[in-house]
């Protein structure tokens, strides 16, 4: 006799449990609930050779992302313009100086270019919103590596403003960057080749924190953004580090005070507003 088969009957898989429908919402009011998801962010000690605790911006997408995510937002990078154009009217996204640390000269790169982001709303592609935002970074690896710090330090900074992200503590830019100088106690007065290839300034005075010059070196960007407005005014780099050297005794202008920082920056604001050509004096 043929033997019969039996067949048993696969059991119903479950259905997987449906995600509710999105609450249909406005690209502002989506920002309003992206802002409630990431009301702080904790600074952190990223790596043994960096003293200080700072966020970075892998720390705000880290929290900003999941929130996008849930309530259908999207953000791209749709625009770069270059800010600077050489006399023939060709876009320069890079330039260079040189400066002096404790270990020689080196050259560093600086990108400096405008940036357009937009922000769109998944369920609604023609509700966006676009924005220009200025970037500018500094770094001695290469014209790649400057972007990144540009791009990177621009987004950073744009995000902690929209959605009003508190850091818990004082912004770390401006409290140690002591990687490329020396402490001020310990800097040498002889000549850094400066432009006459000697030392033409009067010998440093006290600074009020007893020290001489600043308590913390200034960053690269800051000077960038000092040279940057000497540029502006018809003043070369060589002639700024001079009036630095003559006015307050600073070889290395990282060791200004922010207050002398302040002062040179200033007049050479002045200086580019009444500079019709030429090369001027600070």
């Amino acid at each position: 006799m043929a033997g019969s088969t039996s067949k048993t009957a696969a059991a119903p898989q479950p259905k997987a449990a449906e995600a509710p429908p999105r609450e249909a919402l406005s690209l502002q009011e989506k920002f309003i609930k992206l802002r409630e998801a990431v009301p702080s962010i904790s600074q952190k000690q990223h790596s043994d050779g960096v003293k200080y605790k700072f966020a970075k911006i892998f720390d705000v997408y880290e929290l900003l992302t999941p929130a996008m995510n849930q309530y259908g937002v999207n953000f791209d990078i749709v625009a770069e313009k270059a800010t600077r154009h050489t006399e023939n009217g060709d876009e320069v996204y890079y330039h260079t100086y040189q400066q002096q640390t404790r270990n020689g000269a080196r050259i560093v790169w600086v990108y400096e270019a405008d940036i357009t982001i937009r922000w769109t709303n998944a369920d609604d592609p023609e509700d966006r919103l676009e924005v220009t935002l200025h970037a500018i970074g500094t770094n001695d690896g290469g014209p790649d590596k400057a972007k990144g710090s540009a791009w990177t330090y621009c987004l950073k900074y744009y995000l902690f403003e929209k959605f009003g992200i508190d850091q818990g503590d004082d912004d770390p830019d401006m409290n140690d960057h002591g990687s490329e100088a020396p402490p001020p106690q310990n800097r040498p007065t002889a000549p850094q080749n400066g432009a006459a290839g000697r030392n033409t300034g009067p010998q440093p005075q006290n600074a009020q924190n007893g020290h001489t010059g600043a308590s913390r070196p200034l960053s690269d960007a800051q000077l960038s953004r000092m040279y940057r407005k000497g540029e502006d005014a018809g003043i070369t780099q060589a002639q700024i580090n001079e009036k630095i050297a003559k006015s307050y005794g600073q070889q290395d202008p990282h060791n200004m005070t922010r207050a002398q920082y302040d002062e040179i920056c200033k007049q050479l604001d002045a200086e580019a507003k009444k500079q019709q050509g030429g090369t001027a004096n600070v």
